[in-house]
């Protein structure tokens, strides 16, 4: 079985990504740390998508996957799937649904309507429609779960946030191997208990999740790519080199 590729979540990064020279040189310090893909989220730099992948192939960094405007994917579909194929990416990723849709059951099934629609659309360009976990996924609606819902009712792609299932109550482990197959992608976030407080994100290793049995269990699950990812921190550079020692101590 092929080791799963480690890299960034480039939303880690958006403070500080501000120029395409900006993004050559994050590239450049994420293949110093021993990363090898990276998730384009969060960057404003408007930059050509045949740009991005050529930096990223200057430096051995594949751009595998989105997170893109859930209003891009609707009305623009045809020229998201364009860009994803220069960029060298097989998903186009949606970071959350709206409010709205999680709201009752019509509403979500009309969701699942829209990007089945978009999936639709997406694979003649051999692309996939990824969509990213949050907690509120892991709620109840009706009988099931709305993540079962999802899982259930499409064939969307699930981009796994280890973080946000723990602070929902669940194991990470066990659901991607309930996701297996569809977790070709996943967000490698530490979580770390905290008494009266909203649990804190940490960088990998750091915090309470068990990344050994995690990275095994989606291996399993036939994840290919796994982005380390740390909301709040004030030093990327940091949080990312820390999380890849981590990483090559206990999986690469």
């Amino acid at each position: 079985m092929d080791k799963i590729k480690i890299g960034s979540q480039l939303y880690t990064y958006r403070n500080i990504l501000k120029t395409a020279d900006d993004i050559d040189a994050v590239f450049g310090r994420l293949a110093s740390y021993g990363c090898s893909v990276a998730q384009w989220s969060g960057v404003k730099v408007k930059i050509a998508p045949e740009e991005v992948k050529k930096i990223g192939d200057e430096h051995g960094i594949e751009v595998p996957i989105s997170h893109t405007p859930f209003d891009r994917i609707i009305n623009d579909t045809e020229r998201v799937a364009e860009e994803h194929l220069k960029m060298g990416a097989h998903t186009v990723g949606l970071g959350m649904m709206s409010v709205e849709y999680s709201s009752s059951y019509d509403k979500l099934m009309e969701f699942v309507d829209i990007v089945n629609k978009v999936s639709d659309t997406l694979k003649p360009y051999g692309l996939k429609f990824g969509y990213h976990n949050h907690a509120k996924e892991f709620k109840k609606m009706g009988d099931k779960l709305i993540i079962e819902h999802l899982y259930d009712n499409s064939d969307m792609e699930f981009i796994f946030d280890t973080f946000w299932c723990r602070y929902a109550g669940h194991n990470p482990s066990e659901w991607l191997q309930k996701l297996s197959g569809r977790v070709t992608d996943i967000h490698l976030k530490d979580w770390k208990w905290a008494p009266f407080k909203f649990p804190a994100f940490q960088d990998i290793g750091k915090g309470n999740l068990d990344f050994k049995d995690i990275l095994s269990s989606a291996e399993q699950a036939g994840t290919k790519f796994a982005y380390i990812e740390h909301d709040l921190t004030k030093n990327p550079d940091k949080t990312t080199r820390e999380s890849m020692e981590y990483l090559k101590e206990i999986y690469l």
